[in-house]
């Protein structure tokens, strides 16, 4: 095989699953490339794209260079502050996805995540699932949390008889149109909804009863091209996402409402929690920023000052 170009499907220990011209190959990481990784917890992410080294038998081709990146998701690697965990890369959209009920919503999870897509100028929109368990209509308030912010939300129910169809259709056109990678608890329904939205890829799902007991349906991060257009990455079950190498005073420009409001702060380094005369804090009383949005702030920040220490 001559020297070519492929895209990362999927990562198995120092194996690859790379795509070349329609073809997979299983191939192997170059020693160096662990070298030469900086701060990178992981030298190749998956949707990265890599130049393959020349070889007569494709069992000896291995990944020379990876190629620049346009974007990635990343986040903080667990028990390794100054590694970062890339896991996704040149990715177009991320949806972020939380199930109303079952496991219970996390919003500061949601934030972390917008958080991380505005630090990349990433397009980022919020998907809730299991609509149709929502008695209450406690949806409806997250719902016009994060529209008010700008997102993009997306409402959904896959149950027979409780579809949101004009909802799902538009999903399914953006899964089309880009390179897209679900992120979000285990158990919020990642998988089903792929697997409505594009009939026949039948990808592994699992009963809420195994999720309860810990365990990921989804145990590896892998790019599917989809017929009709587009790619759609599932992610295990993220239960923690901690921002890498943001300094704490950039994170008022990575939520939105702060970042409108923070120049009508008194000090220009205000870190908006117990300085006077701080803009965010009065319209927070004055309830024009959501108070889980504000806690989702304070924790994140308080998290960045103590890595930073």
């Amino acid at each position: 095989m001559s020297e070519a170009i492929g895209l990362i499907l999927r990562i198995d220990a120092k194996v690859c699953h790379v795509d070349v011209g329609g073809r997979s190959l299983r191939v192997p990481l170059r020693g160096r490339l662990f070298e030469e990784r900086g701060h990178a917890r992981n030298p190749v992410a998956v949707g990265d794209r890599v130049r393959l080294s020349a070889a007569e038998d494709p069992e000896h081709t291995a990944i020379e260079e990876v190629l620049p990146r346009t974007t990635k998701l990343a986040r903080r690697a667990k028990g390794e502050e100054e590694r970062e965990q890339v896991l996704a890369a040149n990715v177009s959209l991320v949806l972020v996805v939380a199930a109303v009920r079952e496991p219970p919503l996390q919003p500061v999870l949601i934030d972390r995540i917008l958080a991380s897509c505005e630090r990349q100028e990433l397009r980022g929109a919020v998907v809730l699932t299991k609509l149709d368990r929502d008695r209450h209509g406690a949806a409806d308030e997250w719902i016009a949390l994060y529209r008010g912010l700008g997102y993009e939300v997306f409402p959904t129910s896959i149950a027979t008889g409780c579809e949101t169809a004009a909802v799902l259709e538009r999903l399914a056109t953006e899964l089309h149109g880009n390179v897209t990678v679900l992120a979000g608890l285990s158990g919020v329904g990642k998988s089903s909804l792929i697997n409505h939205l594009i009939p026949g890829l039948d990808l592994r799902i699992g009963s809420m009863n195994r999720i309860r007991q810990g365990k990921h349906t989804t145990t590896h991060a892998q790019l599917v091209p989809l017929p009709g257009g587009g790619h759609v990455l599932d992610t295990p079950g993220i239960r923690n996402f901690a921002l890498f190498g943001v300094d704490p005073a950039e994170l008022s420009f990575y939520f939105r409402e702060i970042r409108d409001l923070a120049t009508g702060c008194a000090y220009r380094d205000c870190a908006h929690q117990s300085e006077p005369d701080c803009a965010v804090r009065r319209a927070l009383d004055e309830g024009r920023i959501h108070p889980s949005r504000y806690a989702s702030f304070v924790t994140i920040h308080r998290e960045l000052v103590e890595a930073e220490q």
